[in-house]
Order: structure tokens, then C-alpha cells, then sequence
């Protein structure tokens, strides 16, 4: 017989080694994590002290928190489970309701911007369906992002977090911009009753975004034939803030503040002053973990109503809020597409949105015949 790892075993009887083996690999195992542990928490104590003093160690120790937030927010949120047809009541048999009942009903036009292509989309979601993930591209794309993630620690930019506009993402934005100072006029009356809207020329009208960069950035190239002007600013919402939990829809920007904004600043050059042009108040700063999605949009609808008197809203934002938002506030038995498909990147879309009274309940409707493709409209 032999002995190994203080353990015997006769020939034909492995069990008791291949137990020892699997033990050592265990046991090495967790001295490794507790090696990488503790460099990690070593690492950390160092930046938090050196963050006291030095604005790079304090950028990085931002990122290294959102960082952890962000994993954390991947594992345990619980934003998305949720139905609309379980959250809110039907919006026709409500307002139809509030109609019987002689409530009154008020309404206020919305257009929504979608923000043009991000890093992340540039990185993961080029391409159809799984195979994406098996192409060389991909595996290019991801360590040049990978790179440029690490380059950014002492910066407080980020390629993952808040992803911003990528270059395609930039000209979609632009596109947008080019679409307002078009010198024609649009040859359909309301997309071109729309376009003056978003130039404020015509009716008295809002600007607002989500506080996620890409939107941020879209909004802002987007209207800057408006903007530029000086009369108008972007007011900053967290209850536009993406419903995902993809570390992307993680905000970079704290409470009352805003993000990094380097590929809006390289955009629009000189001209563009950040504290001139956004309103802060407004910015709660990052979406809580177990916050449901809903809460967001509810927050939002009563905001459109309740916080100014414009007759429309501009918003800046995001694909699935977008979508989500469609789904909880159209009628449950249209089939409109903004049920199911997304608003393209740099596109527009307005619809005439509706508040009213169920004895103390507030109920909303979008008016599914009102809904207006101002600029590109749905990727159908």
C-alpha cells in the first residue's frame, strides 16, 4: 500500500486520494481569495486615505464604490419584476371613469428623445442575438474597452458605468441636431409643428433628462440649435434613470450634480458650459437597488403635470423606460408598437398625455391616436 496526504489506499482504491486532492484544491482556493481579498482591502484603505487629499484618488475611490454598487445592483435588484398590467389599472376604464364622473381632465403634450448609441451597446450589442458574443469583434471590442476602463480609474470617467455616446452614438445626436435646422420645412404638418416645438419656436415647452450621460449627451446635442440661445436649460431627473441591471444604467453623477460629460464637451466645443446649461435640483443622484421600475415612471407622470406650467415636455432618455412607460400608461387593449418595439437611437416621438381623478386616485392615459414618429420614430 501507499500513503499520500495522510491518508492509505490500497491499488484499485483511489477514493480517499481523489478526496485529498479535491480538500488541498479547496483549501487553495480559499487562501487565494483571502490573499485577493485582503490586497483589495488593503488597496481600498490606501485610496480612501490618499482621497482625503488628492482628486485622483478621490475619482478613483467613486469609481471603486459605483463599482461595487453596480455588481451589487446586478445580483439583488428586483426593478424589473414587475408587470404593468399588475401595477396600474387599465388607463381607458380609468379615464373613462374620471369622464362619467365629470373629472376634469388635463392635458399636456410629451415628446421623447431616445440617446444615441452607447460604449456599452457599442461593445456588447453589435450584432444579432448570442452569436455576437463568438466573433472576433466582440473580444476586440471588450479588452479595448477594457483598456480604456482601467486608463479612466484616476479620471472619473467610465466606459461601463453611465456608459456614454460612442462615436456612432455622437453623429446619431448630431443627426438629430441636423434635423431641426433643416431650412425646409417638413412636408407632414405635425412632424414639422414638432420640430418647431423641439426648436422653441412654438408653444411654451421644457427640457428635462435622464441623468445617465448617453441621454445627457443626446439631449443636449440634439437641441443645441435650441439650447445655444441661452433662453432655455435642461432640467437633470434620476426618475428618467434606465430600468435595467446592467451596470450602465448605473449614474455616475452624485445628488445635485452632474456627470463627467467629456464627449458633450468635445461635441460642442467652447460653447457649451455645462452650469449654464443644466438644472440639477432635481437629480436625486443614483436609482435605489430595490426601487421597482414603476416608481420611477409614476414619479414621472406626476412631474410632467405638476412641476411647470409648459404646455409640452421634452425628455431625454432611454429605451426600456421608454417602452415600460408605453406599456403602463397606453390603453391595456391597443397594440401599438411603442408596446413592444424601441424608439431608435437619436429618434423622436410625441403623444398627448392625460391626467385626471378617481374619487383620490390620479390616473394617466396616453392617447394611443396622438402618437406622432417626429425623427426616425420606432425600430420596426
Amino acid at each position: 500500500s501507499h500513503e499520500s496526504c495522510g491518508l492509505r489506499y490500497h491499488h484499485g482504491n483511489h477514493a480517499p486520494l481523489t478526496t485529498c486532492m479535491r480538500r488541498a484544491a479547496q483549501r487553495a482556493m480559499e487562501r487565494w481569495f483571502w490573499l485577493a481579498g485582503s490586497v483589495g482591502v488593503t488597496i481600498y484603505g490606501f485610496v480612501f486615505f490618499l482621497a482625503k487629499s488628492n482628486d485622483d484618488a478621490k475619482n478613483v475611490l467613486h469609481k471603486f464604490n459605483m463599482w461595487i454598487h453596480g455588481i451589487v445592483h446586478l445580483v439583488v435588484t428586483n426593478e424589473t419584476g414587475w408587470k404593468p398590467e399588475k401595477v396600474f389599472d387599465d388607463p381607458a376604464k380609468s379615464m373613462g371613469v374620471a369622464k362619467n364622473e365629470g373629472a376634469e381632465v388635463i392635458k399636456k403634450e410629451v415628446i421623447f428623445i431616445r440617446h444615441g448609441e452607447s460604449k456599452w451597446n457599442e461593445v456588447f450589442n453589435k450584432g444579432k442575438k448570442i452569436t455576437r458574443f463568438f466573433v472576433p469583434g466582440f473580444y476586440i471590442r471588450l479588452l479595448s474597452a477594457m483598456f480604456w476602463e482601467t486608463l479612466d480609474a484616476v479620471t472619473g470617467d467610465s466606459v461601463f458605468l453611465d456608459s456614454p455616446l460612442s462615436q456612432e452614438g455622437i453623429d446619431q445626436a448630431h443627426t438629430l441636431s441636423g434635423f431641426l435646422e433643416r431650412k425646409e420645412p417638413h412636408e407632414n404638418k405635425q412632424v414639422e409643428r414638432f420640430r418647431q416645438i423641439l426648436l422653441g419656436n412654438q408653444s411654451e415647452s421644457i427640457v428635462c433628462s435622464s441623468n445617465l450621460r448617453r441621454a445627457l449627451a443626446t439631449t443636449t446635442i440634439g437641441l443645441w440649435p435650441r439650447l445655444k440661445k441661452g433662453k432655455d436649460v435642461v432640467h437633470v431627473l434620476s426618475d428618467l434613470q434606465e430600468s435595467s441591471r446592467n451596470v450602465d444604467t448605473m449614474a455616475l453623477s452624485k445628488p445635485k450634480s452632474i456627470p463627467p460629460l467629456p464627449v458633450t464637451q468635445d461635441a460642442l466645443g467652447s460653447g457649451f458650459n455645462p452650469a449654464k446649461v443644466f438644472v440639477t435640483e432635481e437629480n436625486a443622484g443614483n436609482k435605489p437597488t430595490r426601487e421597482k421600475g414603476h416608481v420611477r415612471l409614476r414619479r414621472f407622470a406626476e412631474w410632467v403635470f405638476s412641476s411647470n406650467s409648459s404646455d409640452v415636455v421634452i425628455a431625454g432618455g432611454h429605451s426600456l423606460y421608454f417602452r415600460n412607460f408605453f406599456r403602463s400608461f397606453l390603453p391595456r387593449a391597443s397594440g401599438h408598437p411603442a408596446k413592444k418595439t424601441k424608439i431608435r437611437n437619436g429618434g423622436a416621438v410625441a403623444f398627448t398625455f392625460c391626467k385626471s381623478k378617481v374619487g383620490d386616485q390620479t390616473v394617466y392615459m396616453v392617447e394611443e391616436d396622438s402618437i406622432v414618429e417626429v425623427n426616425l420614430g420606432f425600430d420596426i
